[in-house]
């Protein structure tokens, strides 16, 4: 388990603790917001606590380790809203019930995993709590909840509670450097880019090699290397700003092609298009302060062709964009609007 400081360092040190006295509590809350890794930290306690190795973490090339990271365990349960603006249910909660009534499958504790936990309705959270009451044998609840509130006390009185806030960005970069082989330069600017989301860093630092891609929660890998894509992608913003009419509008709508092959690019690329913009602002006036270090030398070149009040209007539109998309518009319309806006300020 990683250490660092604060109450995130505190929740993975109790997670280590349980972990070596093997006194694995019936149900666990993971409170905090989503990006903080509770989920990366659920399903590593989940793989420490079956590793065959039981040398107190995870092994990574047991049976069990290779199975869970390949989201292939059968005893590796995890309930999601069926819709991200809709509840649990408690139709989903019996599914739970009836497939914890036998042993685990395969592991020595099976893990039921509940995103958003708040958001189960009231009859979902009664339906748990009888449950939780009376647990199966070898298993063991993890709840991940942004709103404590939202639950129930009875539930909230069954659960051993662990917080999880935000890494600051040195923190953040630190943790990304224990978890994967990546330079501390790289480690640093996708810390920055992803902000205090670590799914997002993760997704970043994933070598597209099918080995550390793997997101923790659908089990897909990412198609591209954002350590090579950044770079072009900044290079593509600085032509979309800089380069002659016909040639900005190729580059926007390849920019739009690119992002909309796959939409989980969107939210990667998005974030280094914040970094670019915010780069491009300040680059005049404070040039030490930018987060794209590397490509230092692109927005040098920018610096004096760039007007502070037309770096801002990009920002304000890439904002207006972020929200068009969260509200479940049309992606390649809603990034065709964003790239072809920019280049008719």
């Amino acid at each position: 388990m990683s250490v660092h400081n604060n109450d995130f360092s505190t929740a993975l040190s109790e997670l280590g603790r349980i972990i070596e006295t093997r006194n694995i509590p019936n149900a666990l809350l993971f409170a905090g917001n989503p990006g903080s890794g509770r989920q990366q930290a659920a399903f590593r306690f989940a793989k420490a606590v079956n590793c065959t190795a039981r040398n107190g973490s995870s092994c990574n090339i047991c049976r069990s380790c290779k199975k869970i990271d390949a989201s292939q365990h059968p005893d590796m349960i995890v309930v999601t809203p069926a819709d991200p603006r809709k509840a649990i249910t408690i139709s989903q909660i019996r599914q739970i019930i009836a497939q914890t009534g036998a042993r685990p499958h395969e592991a020595a504790y099976r893990m039921v995993l509940i995103t958003d936990a708040d958001l189960m309705n009231n009859q979902a959270q009664n339906g748990l709590l009888k449950e939780l009451e009376e647990p199966p044998e070898d298993t063991f609840f993890i709840l991940m909840a942004r709103d404590r509130s939202a639950l129930l006390p009875t539930i909230l009185s069954r659960c051993r509670s662990l917080r999880f806030p935000p890494l600051s960005g040195p923190a953040l970069a630190a943790h990304l450097c224990e978890q994967y082989p990546i330079e501390g330069q790289w480690a640093g600017i996708a810390a920055a880019t992803a902000g205090t989301d670590q799914n997002l860093a993760a997704t970043l630092v994933h070598p597209a090699d099918g080995n550390l891609s793997k997101d923790p929660k659908t089990g897909k890998t990412s198609d591209i290397d954002w350590h090579t894509t950044r770079p072009w992608l900044i290079q593509q913003l600085c032509y979309l700003i800089s380069g002659s009419a016909s040639r900005k509008i190729h580059t926007a709508l390849g920019l739009s092609g690119f992002l909309c092959q796959d939409p989980d690019r969107v939210m990667p690329g998005l974030a280094v298009m914040r970094t670019f913009f915010r780069d491009l602002c300040i680059c005049r006036h404070a040039p030490e302060k930018i987060l794209n270090r590397d490509c230092a030398d692109r927005f040098q070149k920018l610096a004096s062709d760039i007007r502070d009040k037309d770096a801002l209007f990009w920002m304000d539109e890439l904002h207006e964009t972020e929200k068009r998309l969260a509200s479940n518009s049309a992606i390649r319309m809603t990034l065709d609007r964003f790239f072809l806006k920019l280049i008719h300020i």
